[in-house]
């Protein structure tokens, strides 16, 4: 059967849906939102519209990229319409979102993170990703009702801050813009009670939600690639610096899994002879950090040459028939 909506194309670089952009409509009428929505004229969609009755009805399918999310990012990386999954609540944003619609909103919630692997933490509003353009769902969303099924992020209490609130903001996934739009944006999302200038509750708050987000993992695969002449480097030295980027900033950079296809479409889109190398976080000690890169994000970085002997395993990369590497499962 057709989706309802045309508005939709490929995800780029292969990437799947690691997030859930939740949005109001802001429009009179359900009719009119959903024409909307499907108006190729319009090029707006979402992968789903919830009616105030509960009713959901699948505009997009969810292998494709809906066109909802627009300009922004999240923890540094761009493009979240292919990231993610779209879902529309139809509300003008000025009133409480009805029960029926919130059932009906978890429940889609709790099918699609199993389907996708999805964690809380990758559940968030449109005001999230971009704070100097939106505000839905805004104040009236009930996020403290999702956060108590585990259907998204909740501050882990309000300890004492580790530091001011724009690092922690940074470290969050918030993207630069101005200071008041970006603090009324992670008000709307976990306090929006709190008014006035920056205060003490904010950064406790803040505290609070890195306090819930998992600490990077150290004992798990990350991931190098390399050309074909580096790998022979490292192949008859034994170790290799990386690449001339990673000569240029002093380490060589790593990716996890889910930051490999980004990696791959951002440095080495369509090469050919390419060495995908697999290492045990772990295994590489304190020479490797987590660090931030592309806006916030915390990638794996290897402040020593590395090594023949740090690999679990290598194999060839080719990219297949539409450009995109195959990594295969890992």
């Amino acid at each position: 059967m057709p989706a309802p909506s045309p508005n939709h194309s490929a995800r780029r670089d292969g990437l799947t849906p690691a997030l859930i952009v939740i949005h109001y409509t802001g429009m009179v009428s359900l009719a009119e939102a959903r024409a909307r929505l499907c108006d190729p004229a319009a090029e707006v969609s979402a992968h789903w519209l919830i009616a105030p009755d509960g009713t959901a009805e699948a505009l997009v399918p969810e292998t494709l990229r809906a066109w909802h999310g627009g300009a922004g990012s999240w923890r540094g990386l761009g493009d979240i319409n292919s990231r993610s999954i779209g879902i529309e609540l139809h509300n003008q944003g000025d009133r409480p979102f009805p029960q029926p619609q919130m059932q009906a909103l978890e429940a889609l919630l709790g099918g699609i993170m199993a389907r996708w692997n999805i964690p809380a933490r990758g559940v968030i509003a449109h005001s999230d990703m971009a704070p100097d353009r939106k505000t839905d769902p805004g104040a009236r969303f009930d996020w403290g009702r999702l956060a108590r099924q585990g259907l998204a992020l909740a501050p882990a209490g309000l300890p004492d801050p580790p530091g001011p609130l724009a690092p922690m903001l940074d470290r969050i996934g918030y993207p630069p813009c101005d200071p008041d739009t970006r603090l009324a944006a992670f008000r709307l999302r976990f306090c929006p009670w709190n008014r006035g200038a920056e205060n003490d509750l904010d950064r406790r708050t803040a505290a609070g939600v890195l306090a819930a987000l998992p600490a990077p993992d150290s004992a798990l695969p990350i991931y190098k690639v390399l050309r074909a002449d580096e790998w022979a480097t490292l192949q008859a030295q034994g170790e290799t610096a990386g690449a001339p980027v990673d000569l240029a900033d002093g380490y060589v950079h790593l990716s996890t899994a889910a930051q490999l296809p980004e990696t791959l479409g951002k440095h080495f889109a369509g090469e050919q002879g390419l060495q995908l190398l697999s290492c045990d976080a772990a295994a590489l000690g304190p020479a490797l950090r987590w660090e931030p890169s592309r806006k916030g994000a915390l990638f794996p970085h290897l402040y020593r040459p590395l090594r023949l002997a740090d690999l679990m395993w290598h194999r060839p990369l080719p990219p297949g028939p539409d450009g995109h590497h195959q990594t295969g499962d890992l």
